[in-house]
């Protein structure tokens, strides 16, 4: 169309002529595997969204570093089929995992959706939250986290920053810029920690 664009994504494109803003999955996983790892835990695990690039290269980073530190961690696969990855059948899958982990285990999730979905798997299998599972999710969806029972402990990011910083990019792309591949990050701040 030959207008200014900013592509709002969570994986980067390579050698994209477009900017873009993208999540700094290295270092949420890093900032989860070291927030865990500081809580004494041994036992790690990693659930997320197989078929979304994003969740991937946050298991991949979050297994990395608690590698680094002579550590395993689990990762969660999801059923291959449509039928199966609907939450009423997942669920189950979901739960029998969990169980079979060691405990007490400390689970990132991919965000705090998949984070509420790892609490209600537990719940249907008597595990109890945080004692034997520890569930930390990611983007600080206060509606979500405190919805949550109990309320889930996630990573705050810092997404009003990556938005201003995205709106002054495109005024200047508006103003004669050229696109170039310029990247917005929007990078982890801090853990709330919830009960």
């Amino acid at each position: 169309l030959g207008i200014p664009i900013i592509y709002i994504i969570h994986r980067e494109i390579a050698d994209s002529p477009y900017p873009t803003v993208v999540t700094d999955s290295e270092n949420i996983a890093k900032m989860a595997a070291e927030h865990f790892i500081d809580r004494g835990f041994q036992n790690f695990a990693f659930c997320g969204f197989d078929s979304m690039s994003w969740s991937v290269q946050r298991g991949r980073f979050f297994a990395h570093f608690v590698q680094k530190m002579g550590l395993k961690v689990d990762c969660y696969k999801q059923p291959a089929s449509r039928h199966l990855r609907r939450w009423e059948n997942e669920q189950v899958l979901l739960a029998e995992w969990l169980k079979e982990l060691p405990k007490p285990v400390a689970v990132m999730a991919c965000n705090d959706d998949r984070g509420q979905h790892i609490i209600e798997a537990c719940k249907m299998v008597n595990i109890k939250i945080p004692e034997e599972v520890a569930v930390l999710g990611v983007d600080n969806d206060v509606l979500v986290c405190d919805l949550s029972e109990p309320p889930l402990s996630s990573m705050a990011l810092n997404t009003e920053k990556a938005g201003y910083d995205a709106a002054e990019l495109l005024d200047k792309l508006m103003h004669g810029e050229t696109m170039a591949g310029q990247k917005i990050l929007v990078e982890p701040t801090h853990i709330v920690t919830r009960r």
